[in-house]
């Protein structure tokens, strides 16, 4: 559970390599990356929270996706391991799950050019513009203003 908390830090660490818009245009704004690192953080809090029974809440593929999203939106290369630990599940499943969303058309794997032995994992344009979407609507559901038991009354 410690390597998934990580993974949201060492995306700060990882090297960068110039953003670029994906096909079509599409850029990244900031606010729909904002969101889903909001999101991201707040499974990995969920974790926090529940302590060993969060491993049942689990859902490999979606933090895989979540993860690359902001990666790619930083214009920061995942290796598949990193991806692997950014989906809080053992490697055979992330490993798994990755074999999905590549079936599904989502994200590429390719060699990574400064080391031979490792793979890099990227979103496809189709993926980026789903997130997007998914943030978007969100958003409009999202009632920040909503007071929530134990805050101060304002």
């Amino acid at each position: 559970m410690a390597e998934a908390d990580d993974s949201v830090y060492r995306l700060r660490d990882r090297p960068m390599i110039p953003p670029k818009p994906a096909g079509g245009g599409v850029a990244f704004t900031g606010t729909a990356a904002d969101l889903v690192e909001g999101v991201y953080r707040a499974r990995r809090l969920r974790d926090d929270a529940f302590g060993p029974i969060a491993g049942q809440f689990r859902e490999p593929t979606w933090d895989i996706l979540l993860d690359l999203y902001l990666a790619a939106a930083k214009g920061r290369p995942v290796s598949v391991s990193s991806a692997c630990i950014g989906s809080g599940a053992p490697q055979t499943t992330a490993i798994r799950h990755l074999a999905l969303l590549e079936s599904a058309g989502l994200v590429v794997r390719s060699p990574n050019p400064m080391d031979n032995r490792a793979g890099i994992v990227t979103l496809t344009e189709e993926a980026i513009r789903r997130v997007d979407d998914w943030a978007r609507r969100v958003r409009s559901v999202w009632k920040a203003e909503t007071p929530l038991p134990g805050d101060p009354v304002v």
